[in-house]
């Protein structure tokens, strides 16, 4: 089993009754405790201070009930899809919270539980990893589950950021992120899903810089529409103007993916205001209208909602046409 390079991640600590003196006495009072309110239960004989579990993410949550499982299993499990999607950081893993997945191998006969979800998938050891102390699927491995068992438009967004590559100390290339996702594919067999698992890693792109650009561009390839270029760069008179999010040069049309954190989330802004990032994004398309180009946004609700993006661009002169294939898709 191989280590992770995961950052630390700060979770507060759970107590487990079975660790304490006075076993019949201390689960009372922690149960007593979770019906007052001052407690969470957060697994079998597992409880977590309530205050502090206020202020947990739904990922943190997830982790927090994920560990209680794990320490207070006979065998440590082997977290897998969304659970170990969660450990790893991945998309829309705080979305996918609900259950903890584990693995638990074709013969073992694990059964699924109310809040827990056993995959039956054999999973080799050079697939398992240890993250914040939890033994969980590595990152190539947890790309295939979801792959082959979630929605095409979560799992693009989960291989569009392993490709981009989420740790800026990570010096390979995109394409050997591929070939790395291959050979995980190949180690997985056989796999329920195996060729959707493949065709969502030759469509990923690490060119995305955002879950809602891949999740737009599943919605414009199933559409039919034209395969658009990514991060297209543009200059005028005055030097760089930006990169598009997508830009269709045949048509003059540039499209734009505007999530919310672009504006809220300081941590995007590089030191600017929000009405700052607001006042240079009019800018910037000003200079992009100047060049001659048609500039469409739009936001997560349109990107999700059946046809709505389709109808948007069709109606910014794209074709839409359901026969349209794009060829070579992982090309960069």
């Amino acid at each position: 089993m191989r280590s992770s390079d995961t950052p630390l991640l700060r979770l507060p600590p759970t107590v487990l009754v079975r660790h304490l003196h006075g076993h019949a006495e201390t689960r009372q009072q922690h149960a007593r405790a979770a019906h007052r309110g001052d407690e969470i239960r957060v697994g079998r004989g597992a409880y977590v201070d309530r205050s502090e579990w206020d202020h947990l993410g739904a990922r943190e949550r997830h982790l927090v009930r994920a560990s209680a499982f794990g320490r207070t299993r006979a065998t440590p499990p082997v977290f897998s899809h969304w659970s170990a999607a969660a450990l790893h950081d991945l998309p829309f893993a705080r979305d996918r919270a609900d259950f903890i997945h584990i693995a638990v191998g074709r013969t073992s006969g694990g059964r699924s539980a109310r809040d827990v979800r056993a995959h039956s998938v054999d999973v080799p050891q050079d697939d398992i990893v240890d993250v914040h102390g939890m033994r969980c699927t590595g990152l190539e491995r947890t790309v295939v589950d979801i792959a082959a068992t979630s929605s095409r438009a979560e799992a693009v967004a989960v291989a569009d950021h392993v490709l981009a590559g989420a740790d800026a100390r990570d010096l390979v290339s995109g394409e050997a992120r591929r070939e790395a996702l291959l050979a995980a594919w190949m180690r997985a067999q056989p796999l329920r899903g195996h060729r959707r698992a493949l065709e969502v890693i030759g469509f990923a792109d690490g060119r995305a810089e955002s879950p809602l650009e891949s999740i737009s561009r599943v919605a414009m390839h199933e559409a039919g529409l034209p395969r658009p270029l990514l991060q297209e760069p543009f200059d005028d008179r005055r030097g760089r103007i930006g990169y598009a999010d997508f830009a269709w040069p045949e048509f003059g049309l540039i499209g734009e993916a505007d999530g919310d954190a672009k504006y809220l989330d300081a941590s995007l802004r590089g030191g600017r205001s929000a009405e700052r990032v607001v006042l240079d994004e009019k800018i910037r398309e000003d200079r992009l209208r100047a060049l001659g180009w048609t500039v469409v946004r739009w936001r997560w609700s349109t990107a999700r909602e059946a046809g709505a993006l389709a109808r948007l661009l069709s109606d910014a002169g794209l074709p839409a046409d359901p026969r349209t294939r794009w060829d070579d898709c992982a090309v960069s």
